[in-house]
């Protein structure tokens, strides 16, 4: 720290390049509150590749420290002691010595402990669908088919088909209609 005290002191100016996040602006401020020199103006550079162009952007742009930042930087090392250091312990003294738990890896473990509990409560239920080939007929050209999808309502309640006895009853009485297309929707497949 003193060769970068030294540095700064006989430096026209000081310019931090530390990561572009949080971390990185609380890094920035660290190394200016210990190098600081009240006759050299220091430079917050920030940017997102290494390239020649981007960097020097970044140099011909610099900024002050962003408090709000560091802030949030420092804000977020408190939580992460509060949360890992109290609830480590107590996971070793309950369930296996050696695991950790933290701000972010508590609330992701939650919501993979939520997402697999619903997996293990869900129950199949057998589903079936209806498609026609359909044709469209143009005068003086060429037939050309189509495959339309059953979608509707019957009293506005969505039409479920759970059994091969359903869809054969619906496919018979669709099978002596008369169609129109009223609407052409279209989708990607993916």
């Amino acid at each position: 720290m003193r060769e970068l005290r030294q540095a700064a002191e006989t430096a026209s100016a000081v310019y931090l390049a530390t990561d572009p996040d949080r971390e990185g602006e609380a890094i920035s401020w660290h190394l200016a509150e210990v190098t600081k020199s009240d006759k050299t103006p220091y430079h917050r550079v920030v940017f997102h590749e290494i390239t020649k162009e981007a960097i020097e952007q970044a140099f011909k742009h610099p900024r002050s420290i962003d408090m709000q930042l560091v802030n949030a930087q420092q804000a977020r090392r408190v939580l992460d002691r509060l949360v890992g250091y109290k609830i480590s312990p107590l996971l070793w003294q309950k369930v296996r010595r050696g695991l950790s738990a933290g701000r972010v890896q508590s609330v992701a473990l939650k919501i993979i402990v939520d997402r697999e509990r619903e997996i293990e409560k869900f129950i199949p239920v057998e589903y079936w669908t209806i498609e026609a080939e359909l044709t469209k007929g143009i005068p003086a050209t060429k037939v050309i088919p189509f495959r339309a999808m059953l979608i509707g309502f019957i009293d506005g309640t969505k039409l479920d088909i759970h059994n091969r006895e359903e869809a054969t009853e619906i496919s018979d009485e669709l099978k002596q209609a008369g169609y129109s297309v009223i609407k052409v929707k279209t989708k990607k497949v993916t």
